[in-house]
Formats: structure tokens, C-alpha cells, sequence
């Protein structure tokens, strides 16, 4: 009876034994959890913490205070000034005049010299103006000239051979200006208005006959 009842007594204390460390097993391992939960915490917030500070620097470096001087310049760039009479003058003939169908009209421009013609120019209109002087070359490669006026401008001398190599022009007007003198006539001219100038004499070349 007692081998029984000492039996019984070890099966009872055996299991109580084995409990033990699993208890304390399972208290371990939740301490490890929750030790390595607050240390992933803790480094996630390191790491945002060190991210939003770096983010903060690099914005601080790459951040320019533009000087005095970028500012004027970005100003100038904002507000474009009027073109000056030097720009002016140097403009695309067919931005400052109108040229349509072969025809230039620069009148009342202000320009002081024969702007740079389209090569297809039949007709130039820059009456109105303020040109003092015509040379050759103000007409150079324009074959296809027919008709050019120059009225009210400030004309005082024209090259002898302005429009000596200009084989088609036909009528040719130079009324009130300041000339003195005539240049030598294209050969097919059929009219000329001279009007309310200065001339005082005319050269004996002035109007050349063509030869059939």
C-alpha cells in the first residue's frame, strides 16, 4: 500500500516539475519579444529621426540665396526693355517695314539708311523717313527693282552708280529732299520726280539712252 501511495506521489510531483520550465520558458521568451519590440522601436525611430535630419541639411544645402545681382538679372529677364534706335535699325527689315508680294512699304519708320531688301523686291516705299544718303550698295543684288521711292527724306548726295546696274527700274522718285545733283539715270527709266530739291545743274551723262 505505501509503494502504491509513494507512487502516486512521484507521478503527481513529476508533472509539477516539468510545468516549471515551461513557465518560465514562456516568460522568457515574451520578455525576448517584447525586448526585441522596443529595440525595432527604437531603431525605426533612430532612423527616421536621422532621415528627417538629413533631408533637412541636404534641403539647406542645395537651398541658394540668389545675390543682388541674379536678382536684377532675372528682373531684366521679367521686364524686357523697348528695343533702342541702334536695335531698331537692326531689325529684320520685314518685322520694322511690311513686305508683301513683292513689294517693301518703309514709310514713316524713322530709319536713316536703306534697310537690307528681300532679294525678290520689286517695289521700295520709305518715304517719309530721315535716309541722308543712297550708294550702290545699298541696292546691290537686287536685279528685279521697278519702282523706288524716296519722297520726304533728307537726301543730299547719291552715288553716281546707285542705280546704274539696276536694269529694270522704271520710275524713280526723289521729291523733298535736300539734293544738289542728279546721279546717272538706269537706261529703262520712263519716270522721274525731283521735285522740291536743290538742284542747281545736271551732268550731261545723267540720262543715258539704251541702244537697241
Amino acid at each position: 500500500m505505501k509503494t502504491v501511495h509513494s507512487t502516486l506521489l512521484l507521478l503527481l510531483f513529476v508533472p509539477l516539475t516539468q510545468t516549471a520550465p515551461q513557465t518560465l520558458l514562456d516568460s522568457h521568451i515574451t520578455y525576448e519579444y517584447g525586448t526585441d519590440n522596443f529595440e525595432e522601436t527604437k531603431f525605426s525611430q533612430d532612423y527616421e529621426d536621422k532621415y528627417l535630419h538629413g533631408k533637412n541639411m541636404k534641403e539647406k544645402e542645395t537651398m541658394v540665396i540668389p545675390d543682388e545681382k541674379s536678382l536684377q538679372l532675372q528682373k531684366d529677364e521679367v521686364v524686357p526693355s523697348l528695343p533702342t534706335k541702334k536695335e531698331n535699325d537692326e531689325m529684320p527689315t520685314c518685322l520694322l517695314c511690311v513686305c508683301l508680294s513683292g513689294s517693301v512699304y518703309c514709310e514713316e519708320v524713322d530709319i536713316d539708311a536703306v534697310p537690307p531688301l528681300p532679294k525678290e523686291s520689286a517695289y521700295l516705299y520709305a518715304r517719309f523717313n530721315k535716309i541722308k544718303k543712297l550708294t550702290a550698295k545699298d541696292f546691290a543684288d537686287m536685279p528685279n527693282l521697278r519702282r523706288l521711292d524716296f519722297t520726304g527724306n533728307l537726301i543730299e548726295d547719291i552715288e553716281d552708280s546707285t542705280f546704274s546696274k539696276l536694269s529694270l527700274l522704271e520710275e524713280l522718285t526723289l521729291a523733298e529732299n535736300q539734293l544738289l545733283r542728279l546721279p546717272v539715270l538706269p537706261p529703262k527709266l520712263t519716270l522721274l520726280n525731283a521735285k522740291h530739291n536743290k538742284i542747281k545743274s545736271i551732268k550731261a551723262n545723267t540720262f543715258k539712252v539704251s541702244t537697241p
